[in-house]
């Protein structure tokens, strides 16, 4: 692990380069594997919400593929139309299987990115606070800010010459270069100009989510996934016996968690589901796949 840092930064331009060649098919995510643990980081936006906030949800989703057991998906949640930087109540979820993965996740922090996150904040990790501010500083270093500020990091393209050309496709991208004094679309900036820019604005929502309340759930679905993993057929079927994934969330208002709950699912096991040779090494059974092809139903279209 004491490479940590290392990989992290290696993996910055790995991950530029894929975002912005992908940039145009829509693609809203990042997948990078990081000292073993597939770290993921994506964008949403939802019109379900009750009380509206700006969310970010860390799911920690149960992979007997990673050597941490898990893959960490990070997820920044806003309301239709909200733009990235705003006025917004901020909220923070935890989503675990079980206790398990909260020590799981606690202890890979503690060993790894204590030295590339803050090497004096050891005594300060007993919180989800604390937690969720370590994960946030890998989050923004692998992917330089992308999701964090809504996708704009991601649009760099480079032009002829020292130009770069910047193209919104968030609801709130304009905006947030306007604030910002980022240049009209299509026209030419600085390099340097753009990045510090674009620093500003992740410090900023950074900064906004450092105070936020920070809520731990006991996700469903997760729970249904690590009893599947753990299970044959013989023992368990998702769709014949009683399935945890149909339980509730009351810490939290509507489903919205359970679409965000899918999503992140499939981010996380969308390409092993669809390659019938990974199934047996990721301990997924006929009965699991048949639950899969249920639940990633409007992904795999």
């Amino acid at each position: 692990m004491k490479d940590f840092y290392n990989k992290a930064k290696d993996a910055v331009t790995a991950v530029s380069g894929k975002v912005s060649s992908q940039v145009g098919q829509g693609v809203s995510f990042v997948n990078e594997i990081v000292d073993g643990i597939r770290v993921i980081a994506s964008f949403e936006r939802s019109g379900t919400y009750q009380v509206e906030y700006d969310e970010k949800h860390y799911f920690v989703v149960p992979l007997t593929l990673s050597e941490t057991g898990f893959a960490l998906h990070t997820m920044r949640c806003l309301p239709e139309s909200v733009l990235e930087i705003n006025d917004l109540p901020k909220r923070r979820v935890f989503h675990f299987a079980n206790e398990h993965y909260e020590a799981a996740l606690r202890e890979y922090l503690i060993r790894g990115a204590q030295d590339f996150v803050n090497e004096n904040c050891s005594e300060h990790k007993s919180t989800l606070e604390s937690l969720a501010n370590d994960i946030d500083a890998l989050d923004s270093k692998l992917t330089r800010g992308m999701l964090v500020v809504g996708g704009l990091t991601a649009l760099f393209n480079p032009l002829i010459g020292a130009g770069i050309a910047v193209k919104a496709v968030t609801p709130g991208a304009i905006g947030l270069m306007n604030k910002y004094g980022l240049r009209p679309i299509g026209e030419k900036i600085s390099s340097s100009s753009l990045e510090k820019s674009v620093k500003d604005a992740e410090t900023n929502i950074l900064k906004q989510f450092t105070e936020s309340t920070t809520l731990k759930i006991t996700n469903p679905i997760l729970q249904e996934l690590e009893l599947a993993l753990n299970t044959d057929q013989d023992q368990h079927d998702p769709l014949l016996d009683p399935n945890l994934s149909r339980g509730s969330v009351p810490e939290l208002d509507g489903d919205r968690w359970r679409d965000l709950t899918e999503r992140a699912m499939w981010h996380v096991y969308g390409d092993i589901y669809k390659d019938i040779s990974m199934h047996e090494k990721a301990r997924l059974g006929p009965e699991d796949i048949r639950w899969f092809k249920t639940l990633f139903a409007r992904f795999s279209k």
